[in-house]
């Protein structure tokens, strides 16, 4: 059993508190900013027979006695360093779900330094975990280049059918939009997915390489009547003599699959023929990473360098 402090009850958020519970680790304190959840208890806002109650900043929440705390709010490395380094000095293992965080190096070089610095000081470790990234579009892929001799070629294509998602992540690919305001809120960095970057670093990470000559992409996806469907992003680089291509394609009309071709010898073809479900498989990442977490070196790491057994 795990004593753990969730930072973050949104959706996401409360299905990691459910999940964990269920697998006998203890909540033992809630942070969510929301006025409207403050000093509520989990049982009253979900249900759940928790009674823990919520506090509106890390300072407040009790984590004397805790061991590992998940945050699960926000996507950029320069939101949440200020947070995730108030849990580091606690003295408490981090795993988060904010995106940039998964190779944190490239968004946010100062930033990634400091917490390094700051977890290796304080003897916890921090990692970002999720579906994408942090499995089906890195970790997956690295695994699978591990079989091949000298791989030339490294092509991942992740397709999401968004209708089937959250209202959330229709909002993030600018479902409904029109193309002029697809583009402004674009240029305003308030659309796509965050993260695609991050993977491609990670897959050179894998190799031994680091990514460069990298370039990315966001493209909408359009309908009749100028109406956005969604988008279509990529990233692609070079690991050493490796190319590495990042497909991703988030819309109401996708069909649910990802794909992993690595062209080496032997090259080799993965495909997932419904796609990787990415908020079960999120909840599931974390709470591996909270088992996981204290057998691993301190410091800022990847998901690379997570143990695959808690044992």
């Amino acid at each position: 059993m795990v004593k753990v402090v969730l930072c973050g009850m949104g959706a996401i958020g409360t299905e990691i508190l459910k999940h964990l519970t269920e697998r006998g680790h203890e909540v033992v304190a809630v942070v969510d900013p929301d006025p409207a959840k403050a000093e509520k208890t989990v049982a009253e806002l979900t249900g759940l027979p928790l009674g823990v109650r919520v506090h509106p900043s890390i300072q407040q929440a009790p984590l004397d006695g805790a061991e590992v705390a998940v945050y699960s709010a926000r996507s950029r490395v320069g939101d949440v360093a200020a947070d995730i380094g108030a849990l580091l000095s606690a003295g408490l293992d981090v795993v988060t779900t904010s995106e940039e965080m998964a190779y944190p190096s490239h968004a946010g070089a100062d930033e990634a330094a400091k917490l390094d610095a700051l977890a290796k000081g304080k003897g916890v470790t921090l990692v970002g975990v999720g579906v994408n990234p942090g499995f089906v579009m890195d970790w997956v892929p690295a695994v699978v280049a591990s079989a091949s001799k000298s791989p030339t070629k490294i092509h991942i294509v992740r397709s999401v059918d968004v209708s089937r998602r959250r209202s959330q992540l229709q909002r993030k690919v600018g479902v409904g939009l029109s193309r002029s305001e697809f583009d402004k809120r674009l240029a305003e960095g308030k659309l796509g997915h965050i993260g695609l970057a991050e993977s491609a670093h990670l897959v050179a990470l894998s190799l031994g390489e680091e990514l460069k000559d990298i370039k990315e992409g966001v493209f909408p996806v359009l309908g009749s009547e100028d109406y956005v469907m969604g988008v279509r992003q990529f990233a692609e680089g070079r690991g050493g003599k490796c190319q590495i291509r990042l497909d991703l394609e988030m819309t109401t009309t996708s069909a649910d699959f990802d794909v992993i071709e690595v062209t080496g010898d032997p090259s080799i073809k993965v495909r997932f023929e419904k796609g990787v479900f990415g908020d079960s498989a999120t909840v599931a990442m974390v709470a591996h990473g909270v088992e996981r977490i204290g057998k691993a070196p301190a410091g800022l790491i990847t998901v690379l360098d997570l143990p695959l057994s808690g044992r």
